[in-house]
């Protein structure tokens, strides 16, 4: 292969992974926004119920939410 066809291949290949790699940030900036408004919607119904069986299953998802919200910034902020 001549040099002109082997440089052209080697950037592809680097703008193909940066292309993936913006892909998949946005991606998972729409998830961690879904994610936010899932825990706020949380948060409001955890206030408003009074059953106490309730309050607990809503303590767990909301605890599970923000792990799961936590853990993603954290793979945002690292890529």
């Amino acid at each position: 292969m001549k040099l002109k066809k082997l440089i052209g291949k080697a950037e592809a290949f680097v703008d193909s992974k940066d292309r993936g790699r913006k892909e998949k940030k946005k991606y998972l900036k729409q998830v961690l926004k879904k994610l936010s408004n899932h825990e706020k919607d949380l948060k409001k119904r955890l206030a408003a119920t009074s059953d106490k069986d309730e309050k607990n299953q809503l303590k767990k998802k909301l605890a599970r939410t923000h792990a799961q919200r936590k853990k993603g910034i954290g793979l945002l902020k690292g890529m």
